[in-house]
């Protein structure tokens, strides 16, 4: 019958304790939608895709998915939009939590991906969500007001403690504000986290002398979660203020303990390596989903947020909805300080300033570190950038007063 569950109303539900996540289906008929989203709802929960026997009417009521809606959508092949509202007691962490909405054989019921997920105000008490957030991590660099920058240490990996010490050096004399590993590089034979942290840290008190500020390293300890709790604790041992995560291939489960344990002490920034195998048209997560809210569920301060390019490219609109996942209010969850990366230059970053606000990092890395006059004068020129289009000056009229940004802009003479 389609008048009990596994269908129900969304005003029965926003009292209780439940996930409601909506997906986009696919290979599905007018005639049998129906059906086949409750057959979806129960086998992603009390049952599976043919009738069990022993499954009693307390099973049903108490640990039963529900259908809220499902809309077609007139298109070839035929696809509709679902919403299925998931009891919060089955899914007591994220590992579950996927499994239950994406994760278990969703093959024998439906075809989805899964467009968003939203929580009741009860749901959202099981989750602590960011500690650090945007003021936090403003604290910790010194910076009230204007967008943030952050360095990726370029080249990626095969270099020394003394070679890194070298690169961070320049681009800390160059003003950024963060500086971090890129993801590929973690534990390695020729340079352990430990000795770039002791490393950096000495040339960061030399950058200090001279400037006055120093930016803040954001190692990257992505492991098996032994290793990372062990090099978190070192971290805190020896002074650090930030770590990196790349959470979609660590999992978010550990994201969240690391984030729980250790996040009064340290910021943690998401990487979203590994994303885009987790997505594609008919299959998987949407990104405001992974970057978005389920990182933001786990605790991360900040997640580093592919940038599509220019407003109306290709992947703008989820770009744009991803960052709103990541920002708007969520009941007493915090906000995440969004990190926009790839392909971030002096010449593009007003755009990103424009359509995001203050309230966000930008990652620069190869504009700084291949500037033709070096990484210290190509992190010149991304401050100079950012200091420019948080005070509403043209770029070019910047750069006059500047020669590294002149000399982005083309415009440079000895």
């Amino acid at each position: 019958m389609f008048f009990d569950l596994p269908f129900d109303n969304e005003e029965n539900i926003q009292s209780g304790d439940f996930v409601i996540a909506t997906y986009l289906v696919s290979g599905i008929s007018e005639e049998d939608a129906l059906a086949r989203a409750g057959r979806f709802a129960i086998g992603q929960t009390v049952g599976t895709w043919v009738e069990l026997p022993g499954i009693t009417r307390a099973m049903v009521e108490g640990y039963q998915a529900r259908v809220l809606s499902l809309e077609l959508i007139p298109a070839e092949p035929v696809c509709a939009v679902l919403r299925v509202a998931f009891p919060a007691h089955n899914l007591p962490s994220f590992a579950m939590l996927q499994t239950a909405l994406v994760g278990n054989d969703v093959s024998t019921a439906l075809c989805v991906k899964l467009l968003d997920v939203s929580l009741t105000q009860t749901a959202l008490k099981r989750f602590g969500g960011p500690i650090q957030s945007v003021t936090g991590v403003r604290g910790l660099t010194g910076v009230p007001d204007r967008p943030l920058v952050l360095n990726m240490i370029k080249p990626c990996i095969g270099y020394s403690a003394e070679e890194g010490a070298k690169l961070f050096f320049e681009s800390a004399m160059g003003g950024v504000d963060l500086i971090k590993d890129d993801e590929v590089l973690a534990e390695v034979p020729i340079l352990s986290v430990a000795q770039r942290v002791r490393a950096y840290a000495r040339e960061a008190d030399r950058v200090r002398e001279a400037r006055g500020t120093a930016p803040v390293y954001i190692p990257n300890i992505t492991g098996r979660p032994k290793y990372m709790r062990e090099t978190a604790r070192m971290l805190v041992e020896e002074g650090a203020k930030m770590a990196m995560v790349n959470f979609v291939t660590t999992g978010l489960d550990s994201l969240a303990e690391l984030t729980q344990e250790f996040g009064e002490k340290l910021a943690f920034l998401a990487h979203y390596a590994g994303a885009g195998m987790m997505s594609s048209t008919w299959l998987g997560y949407a990104n405001p989903v992974l970057l978005g809210t389920l990182a933001r569920l786990a605790g991360a301060d900040m997640v580093m947020t592919m940038y599509p390019g220019a407003p109306g490219s290709r992947g703008y609109l989820e770009f744009l909805k991803t960052v709103q996942k990541q920002k708007l209010p969520l009941g007493q969850i915090k906000p995440i300080f969004t990190m926009v990366g790839g392909g971030v230059t002096p010449l593009n970053l007003s755009a990103v300033i424009r359509e995001l606000g203050s309230d966000v990092v930008l990652g620069v890395g190869g504009a700084i570190q291949g500037h033709p006059m070096g990484a210290r004068n190509g992190a010149i020129a991304t401050m100079a950038a950012v200091n420019a289009a948080h005070a509403g000056v043209p770029l070019e009229k910047a750069a006059k007063d500047c020669p590294p940004l002149a000399a982005v802009l083309g415009g440079y003479s000895k």
